[in-house]
Protein backbone atom coordinates (compact mmCIF):
# COMPACT_ATOMS: atom_id res chain seq x y z
CA UNK A 1 0.00 0.00 0.00
CA UNK A 2 1.18 2.84 -1.34
CA UNK A 3 1.44 6.23 0.55
CA UNK A 4 1.27 9.75 -1.19
CA UNK A 5 2.91 12.90 0.52
CA UNK A 6 1.25 16.02 -0.55
CA UNK A 7 2.32 17.85 -2.82
CA UNK A 8 3.92 21.33 -1.19
CA UNK A 9 3.62 24.74 -3.65
CA UNK A 10 7.42 25.81 -4.68
CA UNK A 11 8.26 28.84 -3.11
CA UNK A 12 9.98 31.75 -5.91
CA UNK A 13 13.78 33.13 -4.30
CA UNK A 14 13.09 37.11 -4.70
CA UNK A 15 16.33 37.79 -5.15
CA UNK A 16 17.40 35.78 -8.40
CA UNK A 17 18.22 37.45 -11.53
CA UNK A 18 19.46 40.70 -9.39
CA UNK A 19 23.25 39.67 -10.09
CA UNK A 20 22.25 39.37 -14.15
CA UNK A 21 21.01 42.78 -13.82
CA UNK A 22 23.57 44.12 -11.80
CA UNK A 23 26.22 42.86 -14.31
CA UNK A 24 23.82 44.86 -17.18
CA UNK A 25 23.78 48.17 -15.70
CA UNK A 26 27.81 47.82 -14.80
CA UNK A 27 28.18 46.96 -18.21
CA UNK A 28 25.92 50.00 -19.40
CA UNK A 29 28.06 52.34 -17.08
CA UNK A 30 31.03 50.74 -18.33
CA UNK A 31 30.24 51.80 -22.33
CA UNK A 32 29.44 55.17 -20.98
CA UNK A 33 32.25 55.55 -19.29
CA UNK A 34 34.77 54.16 -23.02
CA UNK A 35 31.95 56.40 -24.88
CA UNK A 36 33.36 59.76 -22.85
CA UNK A 37 37.17 58.52 -22.65
CA UNK A 38 36.95 58.65 -26.41
CA UNK A 39 35.70 61.83 -26.50
CA UNK A 40 38.10 63.26 -24.49
CA UNK A 41 41.10 61.25 -26.02
CA UNK A 42 39.69 63.25 -29.46
CA UNK A 43 39.72 66.35 -27.25
CA UNK A 44 43.06 65.78 -26.22
CA UNK A 45 44.38 65.33 -29.82
CA UNK A 46 42.71 68.11 -30.94
CA UNK A 47 43.66 70.30 -27.98
CA UNK A 48 47.50 69.03 -28.75
CA UNK A 49 47.43 69.92 -32.73
CA UNK A 50 45.60 73.23 -31.78
CA UNK A 51 48.04 73.92 -29.31
CA UNK A 52 51.29 73.15 -31.21
CA UNK A 53 49.49 75.15 -34.52
CA UNK A 54 48.82 77.80 -32.01
CA UNK A 55 52.45 78.30 -31.17
CA UNK A 56 53.82 77.63 -35.08
CA UNK A 57 51.60 80.38 -35.64
CA UNK A 58 53.23 83.10 -33.28
CA UNK A 59 56.40 81.96 -34.11
CA UNK A 60 55.28 83.01 -37.85
CA UNK A 61 54.20 86.11 -36.72
CA UNK A 62 57.44 86.90 -34.44
CA UNK A 63 59.81 86.14 -37.20
CA UNK A 64 58.01 88.21 -39.63
CA UNK A 65 57.72 91.47 -37.17
CA UNK A 66 61.81 91.30 -36.32
CA UNK A 67 62.58 90.15 -39.86
CA UNK A 68 61.11 94.03 -40.82
CA UNK A 69 62.48 95.52 -37.72
CA UNK A 70 65.98 94.22 -39.36
CA UNK A 71 66.25 96.14 -42.68
CA UNK A 72 69.58 97.41 -42.76
CA UNK A 73 69.03 100.90 -45.42
CA UNK A 74 66.17 103.44 -44.79
CA UNK A 75 65.64 103.44 -48.34
CA UNK A 76 67.56 102.01 -51.63
CA UNK A 77 70.18 104.30 -53.30
CA UNK A 78 68.27 102.78 -56.50
CA UNK A 79 64.84 102.09 -55.49
CA UNK A 80 63.87 100.66 -59.32
CA UNK A 81 66.85 98.45 -59.06
CA UNK A 82 67.24 97.11 -55.53
CA UNK A 83 70.21 94.97 -54.25
CA UNK A 84 69.11 91.64 -53.71
CA UNK A 85 69.09 90.85 -49.95
CA UNK A 86 69.24 94.41 -48.65
CA UNK A 87 66.05 95.18 -46.83
CA UNK A 88 64.92 98.76 -46.73
CA UNK A 89 62.85 100.66 -44.46
CA UNK A 90 60.84 101.47 -47.42
CA UNK A 91 60.01 97.81 -48.75
CA UNK A 92 57.44 97.31 -45.81
CA UNK A 93 54.79 96.97 -47.03
CA UNK A 94 51.28 95.36 -47.01
CA UNK A 95 51.50 91.17 -47.69
CA UNK A 96 49.44 87.80 -48.28
CA UNK A 97 51.65 84.16 -48.61
CA UNK A 98 49.00 81.34 -48.48
CA UNK A 99 51.98 78.69 -48.14
CA UNK A 100 54.03 80.52 -44.70
CA UNK A 101 54.93 77.71 -42.87
CA UNK A 102 56.87 75.05 -42.85
CA UNK A 103 55.47 72.12 -45.31
CA UNK A 104 56.25 69.08 -42.62
CA UNK A 105 53.60 71.00 -40.40
CA UNK A 106 50.37 69.02 -40.15
CA UNK A 107 48.21 72.95 -40.92
CA UNK A 108 49.15 75.16 -44.07
CA UNK A 109 49.17 78.62 -42.39
CA UNK A 110 48.10 81.68 -44.75
CA UNK A 111 50.33 85.00 -43.15
CA UNK A 112 48.52 88.57 -44.13
CA UNK A 113 50.29 91.83 -43.16
CA UNK A 114 48.75 95.14 -42.85
CA UNK A 115 51.00 98.45 -42.87
CA UNK A 116 50.11 101.21 -41.65
CA UNK A 117 52.18 104.87 -41.32
CA UNK A 118 51.13 106.03 -37.40
CA UNK A 119 49.94 109.23 -37.77
CA UNK A 120 50.70 110.16 -34.26
CA UNK A 121 54.62 110.06 -34.83
CA UNK A 122 54.82 111.96 -38.19
CA UNK A 123 55.15 108.85 -40.32
CA UNK A 124 58.39 108.40 -39.01
CA UNK A 125 57.06 105.07 -37.26
CA UNK A 126 54.78 102.52 -39.46
CA UNK A 127 52.07 100.26 -37.55
CA UNK A 128 52.62 96.53 -38.37
CA UNK A 129 49.47 93.91 -37.89
CA UNK A 130 50.67 90.78 -38.82
CA UNK A 131 47.86 87.85 -39.16
CA UNK A 132 48.49 83.97 -39.26
CA UNK A 133 45.44 81.74 -40.44
CA UNK A 134 45.07 78.23 -40.63
CA UNK A 135 42.18 75.27 -40.51
CA UNK A 136 42.35 72.83 -37.52
CA UNK A 137 41.48 69.07 -37.34
CA UNK A 138 38.07 69.81 -36.77
CA UNK A 139 38.10 72.32 -39.91
CA UNK A 140 37.22 75.50 -37.90
CA UNK A 141 39.06 78.36 -38.71
CA UNK A 142 41.99 79.67 -36.45
CA UNK A 143 44.21 82.62 -36.51
CA UNK A 144 46.95 84.35 -34.39
CA UNK A 145 47.20 88.15 -34.63
CA UNK A 146 50.25 90.38 -33.42
CA UNK A 147 50.22 94.30 -33.48
CA UNK A 148 53.78 96.14 -33.75
CA UNK A 149 55.28 99.26 -34.69
CA UNK A 150 58.17 99.46 -36.49
CA UNK A 151 60.55 103.10 -35.90
CA UNK A 152 61.77 104.76 -38.96
CA UNK A 153 65.31 105.24 -37.34
CA UNK A 154 68.42 104.69 -38.96
CA UNK A 155 70.55 101.30 -38.69
CA UNK A 156 73.84 103.23 -38.27
CA UNK A 157 72.43 104.99 -34.59
CA UNK A 158 73.13 101.35 -33.65
CA UNK A 159 76.56 102.65 -33.07
CA UNK A 160 75.06 104.74 -30.16
CA UNK A 161 75.46 101.60 -27.99
CA UNK A 162 78.82 102.36 -28.01
CA UNK A 163 78.40 106.34 -26.34
CA UNK A 164 78.84 106.13 -22.90
CA UNK A 165 75.01 107.01 -20.87
CA UNK A 166 74.39 110.31 -20.03
CA UNK A 167 74.23 109.15 -15.99
CA UNK A 168 78.03 108.64 -15.85
CA UNK A 169 79.82 110.99 -13.85
CA UNK A 170 81.88 112.82 -16.86
CA UNK A 171 79.89 115.55 -17.76
CA UNK A 172 79.50 116.53 -22.00
CA UNK A 173 79.21 120.69 -23.04
CA UNK A 174 75.64 121.20 -22.23
CA UNK A 175 74.88 117.81 -21.77
CA UNK A 176 75.52 117.13 -25.44
CA UNK A 177 77.71 115.47 -27.91
CA UNK A 178 81.10 117.28 -27.56
CA UNK A 179 80.90 118.10 -31.60
CA UNK A 180 77.79 119.89 -31.65
CA UNK A 181 78.49 123.45 -32.12
CA UNK A 182 78.23 125.69 -28.48
CA UNK A 183 75.47 127.56 -29.99
CA UNK A 184 73.33 125.13 -30.91
CA UNK A 185 69.83 125.88 -29.76
CA UNK A 186 68.96 122.46 -27.80
CA UNK A 187 65.41 122.07 -27.99
CA UNK A 188 65.02 119.30 -25.09
CA UNK A 189 63.85 116.63 -27.12
CA UNK A 190 67.15 115.50 -27.59
CA UNK A 191 68.01 117.74 -30.52
CA UNK A 192 69.12 120.21 -31.13
CA UNK A 193 69.19 123.03 -33.86
CA UNK A 194 71.90 124.97 -35.21
CA UNK A 195 72.20 127.63 -38.10
CA UNK A 196 75.53 127.51 -39.77
CA UNK A 197 75.99 131.34 -40.36
CA UNK A 198 74.03 134.64 -40.18
CA UNK A 199 73.38 134.59 -43.98
CA UNK A 200 72.55 131.00 -44.57
CA UNK A 201 69.36 129.69 -44.99
CA UNK A 202 69.60 126.75 -43.63
CA UNK A 203 69.34 125.06 -39.99
CA UNK A 204 70.72 121.62 -38.86
CA UNK A 205 69.18 119.08 -36.47
CA UNK A 206 71.91 117.66 -34.47
CA UNK A 207 70.77 114.34 -32.71
CA UNK A 208 72.30 115.30 -28.93
CA UNK A 209 73.37 112.06 -28.05
CA UNK A 210 75.36 110.92 -31.39
CA UNK A 211 76.12 114.57 -32.89
CA UNK A 212 74.36 113.22 -36.01
CA UNK A 213 72.83 115.93 -38.23
CA UNK A 214 69.53 114.30 -38.69
CA UNK A 215 67.17 117.13 -40.36
CA UNK A 216 67.99 119.60 -42.48
CA UNK A 217 65.78 122.28 -42.66
CA UNK A 218 64.81 125.97 -44.81
CA UNK A 219 65.08 128.92 -42.95
CA UNK A 220 65.14 132.72 -43.87
CA UNK A 221 68.18 134.07 -44.15
CA UNK A 222 69.50 136.14 -40.86
CA UNK A 223 67.17 133.79 -38.51
CA UNK A 224 68.82 132.80 -35.11
CA UNK A 225 69.47 129.48 -34.08
CA UNK A 226 67.91 130.40 -30.72
CA UNK A 227 64.44 131.61 -32.36
CA UNK A 228 63.79 127.75 -33.37
CA UNK A 229 61.54 126.06 -31.83
CA UNK A 230 60.64 122.06 -32.05
CA UNK A 231 57.48 123.39 -34.00
CA UNK A 232 59.80 124.66 -36.68
CA UNK A 233 62.15 122.27 -37.08
CA UNK A 234 59.14 119.35 -36.42
CA UNK A 235 58.72 118.41 -40.54
CA UNK A 236 62.41 118.10 -41.02
CA UNK A 237 64.47 116.86 -37.88
CA UNK A 238 64.46 113.29 -39.84
CA UNK A 239 64.88 113.91 -43.12
CA UNK A 240 68.47 113.43 -43.59
CA UNK A 241 72.11 112.10 -42.22
CA UNK A 242 75.29 113.96 -42.11
CA UNK A 243 78.39 114.37 -40.46
CA UNK A 244 79.23 117.25 -39.00
CA UNK A 245 82.99 118.96 -40.47
CA UNK A 246 83.97 122.48 -38.88
CA UNK A 247 87.10 124.00 -37.77
CA UNK A 248 88.40 128.00 -38.14
CA UNK A 249 90.81 129.80 -40.25
CA UNK A 250 93.38 132.59 -38.84
CA UNK A 251 95.68 134.65 -40.97
CA UNK A 252 99.35 136.06 -39.81
CA UNK A 253 101.14 137.73 -42.84
CA UNK A 254 104.18 138.91 -40.99
CA UNK A 255 107.50 137.37 -41.38
CA UNK A 256 108.11 134.74 -39.98
CA UNK A 257 104.44 134.39 -39.76
CA UNK A 258 102.94 133.37 -35.65
CA UNK A 259 101.38 130.03 -35.29
CA UNK A 260 100.79 130.82 -31.94
CA UNK A 261 98.57 133.97 -31.78
CA UNK A 262 98.10 135.08 -35.79
CA UNK A 263 96.66 138.42 -35.70
CA UNK A 264 96.36 139.06 -39.79
CA UNK A 265 93.13 140.66 -41.21
CA UNK A 266 90.72 137.43 -42.55
CA UNK A 267 90.47 137.33 -46.36
CA UNK A 268 87.21 135.99 -47.95
CA UNK A 269 87.25 132.04 -48.87
CA UNK A 270 85.43 128.87 -49.77
CA UNK A 271 85.33 125.34 -48.29
CA UNK A 272 84.88 122.49 -50.30
CA UNK A 273 85.34 119.12 -50.41
CA UNK A 274 87.76 117.11 -53.15
CA UNK A 275 88.18 113.46 -53.90
CA UNK A 276 92.03 113.56 -52.47
CA UNK A 277 93.16 109.87 -53.01
CA UNK A 278 89.80 108.41 -52.90
CA UNK A 279 87.41 107.84 -56.23
CA UNK A 280 84.99 110.39 -55.64
CA UNK A 281 84.74 113.18 -53.24
CA UNK A 282 81.61 112.98 -50.70
CA UNK A 283 78.40 114.87 -51.49
CA UNK A 284 78.39 118.03 -49.07
CA UNK A 285 77.24 121.47 -47.82
CA UNK A 286 80.05 124.34 -46.93
CA UNK A 287 79.15 127.41 -44.95
CA UNK A 288 81.75 130.43 -43.69
CA UNK A 289 81.46 134.11 -42.07
CA UNK A 290 83.92 135.47 -44.00
CA UNK A 291 82.23 137.49 -46.34
CA UNK A 292 81.02 138.89 -42.63
CA UNK A 293 84.21 138.93 -41.26
CA UNK A 294 86.78 140.36 -43.66
CA UNK A 295 84.39 143.25 -44.24
CA UNK A 296 84.85 144.03 -40.46
CA UNK A 297 88.71 143.44 -39.91
CA UNK A 298 88.22 140.40 -38.38
CA UNK A 299 90.79 137.84 -37.96
CA UNK A 300 89.05 134.52 -37.65
CA UNK A 301 86.80 133.01 -39.96
CA UNK A 302 84.80 130.11 -38.84
CA UNK A 303 83.46 126.91 -41.08
CA UNK A 304 80.85 124.57 -40.78
CA UNK A 305 80.14 121.15 -43.15
CA UNK A 306 77.60 118.58 -43.39
CA UNK A 307 78.98 115.28 -45.33
CA UNK A 308 76.96 112.75 -46.42
CA UNK A 309 78.97 109.70 -46.00
CA UNK A 310 78.15 106.28 -48.09
CA UNK A 311 74.36 104.67 -47.35
CA UNK A 312 75.90 101.19 -46.96
CA UNK A 313 76.92 100.50 -43.40
CA UNK A 314 79.04 101.66 -42.09
CA UNK A 315 78.24 105.02 -43.26
CA UNK A 316 82.25 106.38 -43.93
CA UNK A 317 83.19 108.84 -46.10
CA UNK A 318 86.85 110.23 -47.57
CA UNK A 319 87.99 113.61 -49.04
CA UNK A 320 90.20 116.53 -48.61
CA UNK A 321 89.05 119.74 -47.43
CA UNK A 322 90.28 122.52 -49.94
CA UNK A 323 90.15 126.64 -49.06
CA UNK A 324 88.85 127.92 -52.44
CA UNK A 325 89.01 131.63 -53.12
CA UNK A 326 92.38 132.83 -51.70
CA UNK A 327 95.05 133.70 -54.39
CA UNK A 328 97.75 131.01 -54.49
CA UNK A 329 99.23 131.53 -57.99
CA UNK A 330 102.83 132.71 -57.55
CA UNK A 331 101.58 134.74 -60.69
CA UNK A 332 98.32 136.67 -58.23
CA UNK A 333 99.51 140.07 -56.96
CA UNK A 334 99.33 139.06 -53.40
CA UNK A 335 100.29 134.93 -53.91
CA UNK A 336 99.41 133.07 -50.29
CA UNK A 337 100.09 129.97 -49.17
CA UNK A 338 97.78 127.50 -46.95
CA UNK A 339 98.88 125.35 -43.71
CA UNK A 340 97.16 123.04 -41.35
CA UNK A 341 97.18 123.23 -37.83
CA UNK A 342 98.00 119.32 -37.13
CA UNK A 343 100.24 116.87 -35.42
CA UNK A 344 100.07 113.61 -33.13
CA UNK A 345 98.53 114.91 -30.61
CA UNK A 346 97.63 111.16 -29.33
CA UNK A 347 101.45 109.99 -30.04
CA UNK A 348 100.34 106.91 -31.46
CA UNK A 349 102.92 107.22 -33.95
CA UNK A 350 100.22 108.27 -36.96
CA UNK A 351 98.02 111.13 -37.47
CA UNK A 352 93.89 109.98 -37.08
CA UNK A 353 91.39 111.79 -38.97
CA UNK A 354 90.44 114.05 -36.11
CA UNK A 355 94.44 115.27 -36.22
CA UNK A 356 93.63 116.73 -40.00
CA UNK A 357 95.22 115.02 -41.98
CA UNK A 358 96.15 116.01 -45.44
CA UNK A 359 93.11 113.45 -46.75
CA UNK A 360 90.48 111.84 -44.27
CA UNK A 361 89.79 108.48 -45.06
CA UNK A 362 87.05 106.37 -43.96
CA UNK A 363 85.46 108.98 -41.67
CA UNK A 364 82.80 107.69 -38.99
CA UNK A 365 81.69 110.42 -37.33
CA UNK A 366 81.89 114.49 -36.73
CA UNK A 367 84.96 116.32 -36.86
CA UNK A 368 85.71 119.69 -35.23
CA UNK A 369 88.68 121.63 -34.74
CA UNK A 370 90.31 121.28 -38.49
CA UNK A 371 91.92 124.70 -38.25
CA UNK A 372 94.07 125.96 -40.63
CA UNK A 373 96.46 129.60 -41.00
CA UNK A 374 96.94 131.78 -44.32
CA UNK A 375 100.26 132.83 -44.31
CA UNK A 376 102.44 134.87 -47.28
CA UNK A 377 103.40 132.33 -50.05
CA UNK A 378 107.35 133.65 -49.62
CA UNK A 379 106.98 132.40 -45.92
CA UNK A 380 107.41 128.88 -44.90
CA UNK A 381 104.38 127.01 -42.19
CA UNK A 382 105.36 127.69 -38.75
CA UNK A 383 106.42 124.81 -37.19
CA UNK A 384 104.56 126.25 -34.09
CA UNK A 385 105.09 124.06 -30.32
CA UNK A 386 103.67 120.87 -28.78
CA UNK A 387 101.72 121.41 -25.35
CA UNK A 388 103.85 122.38 -22.46
CA UNK A 389 101.99 124.31 -19.62
CA UNK A 390 105.47 124.90 -17.45
CA UNK A 391 105.99 127.12 -20.86
CA UNK A 392 102.38 128.15 -20.55
CA UNK A 393 101.61 126.43 -23.83
CA UNK A 394 98.31 124.92 -23.59
CA UNK A 395 97.74 123.66 -27.55
CA UNK A 396 99.13 122.26 -29.97
CA UNK A 397 100.31 125.15 -32.75
CA UNK A 398 102.34 123.07 -35.46
CA UNK A 399 101.43 123.37 -38.75
CA UNK A 400 102.34 121.98 -42.42
CA UNK A 401 102.04 123.05 -46.20
CA UNK A 402 98.41 122.12 -47.02
CA UNK A 403 97.68 124.43 -50.20
CA UNK A 404 99.07 124.79 -52.68
CA UNK A 405 98.96 120.62 -52.38
CA UNK A 406 101.49 118.56 -50.82
CA UNK A 407 103.22 115.76 -53.18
Amino acid sequence: MQRHLPTLPVRKNPMAGIALIEALVALLIMAFGMLALVGLQGNLRRSADLSKQRGEAVRLAQKEIESLRAYSVLTHADPDNPVAGVLAYTDISPLANANAGDPSSNAVFTLTRAVTPWAQAQSQQTAVRVRVGWLDRAGDAQFVQVDSIVSRADPGLSAALTIAPASLTVHRPAGREPSIPISAHDLGDGISVFVPTSTATVAWVFNNLTGVIQGKCTVTAGTQSSALSATDVAACSNNTWGYLLSGFVRFSFSSPPDANQPSGVALTLDAGLVKGNEPDAPDHECYDNSAQVAPALGTVVSYFCIVYPSIALPRLWSGRLLLDGIELAATDPKPRKICRYTADYDGNGSISNAEHPLDYVKVSGALTRQNFLVINASETCPVGHAINPAAGYFSNTATVLHQPDQP
